[in-house]
Order: C-alpha cells, then sequence, then structure tokens
C-alpha cells in the first residue's frame, strides 16, 4: 500500500478554483441584472419589457430593489445584491466572465480532469462566455444604461 510520506501534500483536486470563480460570475450576473429586471417586469405586468429594459417602460430601477429595512447595513443579503448590482453597472462581470472562460479553457486543456470535473468546467465556461456575449451586445448596455439610472 501506498503510504503517505510524511511533510508531503495531498494532490489537489484541478478545476475548484475556477469553478467557483465560473458559477459566482453567473450568479453575481442573475442577481446584479436579472433580479431587478425580473421584478421589474413582474410589477409592471409588462413581460415584453425584457427584451427592452427602459425608463420608459419599467422607470427607475431602483424602484423595483429591495426595500431598506431597519437593519440594512448589517443584511449581508442586501449587501450580496448590491455588489452585485455594482459589478453588473460598472461593467465587471464581463471582465469576471471573461476571467471564467480563459480559467475554463485553461483547466479543459489540462490533463487530470476527471470526468465530471470536467463536465461542471464545460458548463462554467459555456455559462461565462453567454454572460461576456450578453454584456457586450446592445442588448446589455441598453440593460446596463437602464441600471445606471
Amino acid at each position: 500500500m501506498d503510504e503517505p510520506v510524511a511533510g508531503t501534500v495531498p494532490p489537489r483536486r484541478p478545476g475548484r478554483g475556477t469553478l467557483v470563480l465560473q458559477y459566482a460570475t453567473v450568479a453575481v450576473f442573475l442577481l446584479g441584472a436579472v433580479h431587478p429586471l425580473l421584478a421589474a417586469a413582474i410589477g409592471t405586468g409588462d413581460w415584453a419589457g425584457l427584451a427592452d429594459p427602459t425608463l420608459e417602460r419599467y422607470g427607475d430601477p431602483k424602484d423595483w430593489a429591495l426595500p431598506p429595512g431597519p437593519d440594512a447595513p448589517w443584511n449581508p443579503l442586501l449587501w450580496i445584491i448590491a455588489v452585485s448590482r455594482v459589478a453588473v453597472m460598472v461593467s465587471g462581470i464581463t471582465v469576471l466572465g471573461l476571467a471564467g472562460v480563459v480559467a475554463g479553457v485553461a483547466r479543459i486543456a489540462g490533463r487530470g480532469v476527471g470526468r465530471g470535473r470536467w463536465l461542471a468546467l464545460l458548463v462554467g465556461t459555456l455559462l461565462c462566455a453567454a454572460v461576456t456575449v450578453v454584456t457586450l451586445t446592445p442588448y446589455g448596455a441598453q440593460l446596463r444604461t437602464w441600471l445606471l439610472d
């Protein structure tokens, strides 16, 4: 039997950090952009506005944000949503998406990734690519403009 040698580091499972980056990027996009958009569509009943978010159609996006309560500064959920929204508004999500794609392609091209981990990396890479493409299209620019107002 192979006994671990004292002082050696056990082998790492490749791709864990990359997976966290990829799925966190998708979660930030969903919380920062899709959440206020869906809240506005539900609140106004104008589902066609999902394809064309504007101030005329949905009004101010701050109207659809979570209402701050008495414990707002100490509420971690409010901070997570606020940071996600800022990341989308300042196009940080595009940079995170590109980083997720590059890291995913590098991990997939490398050796030593098991089949289950390989599939998770592939899905994460494709999701990050989709987030990046959406944010770089005119629709993504219009969504960011609506969120900034």
